[in-house]
């Protein structure tokens, strides 16, 4: 499998221990490397395969590690594995929701002989990234004043849609994540125009359950809404979904193509929808933090009106949102130093 690797330091060292912190998502695998020094993480390099191409997950773990050892002679003393799914009571298995293998912590451990393994929700650990990151790399796309100490949200489309929620713990003095899986939950349907969506989209994918925020709220999303918009106009004849445009096409031709600009309005009150909910369900006053790639690719869609002006519509809370901060996650590393951290802040595998 082709593996291809990005450095960030000036040279990196050898013949070490480190961690390996890894987010495991529906496109992409990410491996980060980190050297534990002075109490703190380095990231020294990461490797990254797609995940769709991948059959068995514990395989490219240990041609990951090989690579490590062969390349740098560093030898790996503890990994956790960010997964795009739910995680078992131990954290040691997940089968991430949009993939075909499972993340085993007792496979990867007896092909690696890597002593320490665990498996953690991907949005979990973004929590547990945020504060590690530089602070130019969260961009404010909606202003208002962060509530010390209050509840926290984390939502992010990508190939899925993930949440999570983050609460502020006296004890460890640190805001602790907690896994979502409301990325599943219903849709939230306000308008005509909206109800026609979700029956299109049941029609035409032969859809018996209810479509959930991640059938829209995702690269699929984009889609299909852009399916459903061309066969408004097309007397209800759709494209196929094989021959429709790859989302970041379909954003990127935006203002030359009327379907697209449709699209990207409607994913855009979507989107400030799904965040609205969010913060009322989790009562999260001390800010919204908005990952995934969609979002740091597009960021012109937070500047449309229709975002602000969704986020903001709830008769009897909307002063409590309108005074609720939302950035956007830049750093694409988030989830690689929220996998290394968690390591050490939970006191698991933790480097010495």
């Amino acid at each position: 499998m082709e593996l291809k690797e990005r450095v960030y330091v000036d040279t990196v060292p050898r013949d070490i221990q480190a961690i390996l912190g890894a987010d495991i998502g529906g496109t992409n695998s990410n491996f980060g490397v980190f050297e534990f020094k002075n109490d703190k993480l380095i990231l020294l390099f990461s490797v990254h395969a797609k995940s769709q191409n991948v059959v068995d997950f514990t395989q490219l773990v240990k041609h990951v590690q090989e690579l490590i050892s062969s390349r740098y002679d560093i030898v790996i003393q503890a990994a956790l594995f960010a997964s795009a799914g739910v995680v078992s009571p131990d954290r040691d298995r997940s089968k991430p929701t949009n993939l075909s293998f499972e993340i085993n912590a007792h496979a990867i451990k007896k092909a690696t002989n890597i002593p320490c393994v665990y498996v953690v929700n991907d949005f979990e650990v973004i929590g547990y990234g945020i504060e590690w990151i530089d602070p130019k790399d969260l961009v404010k796309v909606h202003s208002g004043t962060e509530r010390k100490h209050a509840n926290k949200a984390i939502v992010g489309a990508g190939t899925g849609l993930g949440k999570c929620i983050m609460f502020w713990n006296n004890y460890a003095n640190r805001y602790v994540p907690v896994a979502s899986e409301g990325g599943h939950a219903d849709f939230a349907v306000q308008r005509q125009s909206e109800l026609d969506l979700i029956q299109f989209i049941q029609k035409t994918e032969e859809m018996a359950c209810n479509v959930s925020w991640e059938d829209v709220l995702s690269g699929n999303g984009i889609q299909r809404i852009y399916q459903f918009f061309h066969a408004r106009v097309n007397g209800g004849r759709h494209a196929d979904r094989r021959d429709l445009p790859h989302p970041d096409e379909i954003f990127k031709s935006r203002n030359d193509d009327k379907h697209s600009w449709d699209t990207f309005e409607l994913y855009t009150t979507i989107y400030a929808r799904c965040a609205k909910d969010f913060v009322l369900d989790a009562l999260a006053l001390g800010g919204v933090y908005i990952a995934g790639g969609i979002a740091v690719h597009n960021l012109p869609m937070f500047e449309l009106p229709a975002f602000a002006k969704e986020f903001t519509n709830c008769g009897k809370q909307a002063h409590l949102l309108q005074d609720v901060p939302v950035w956007v996650i830049t750093d694409y590393n988030v989830s690689l130093y929220g996998a290394a951290y968690y390591l050490v802040l939970e006191g698991v595998c933790k480097p010495s």
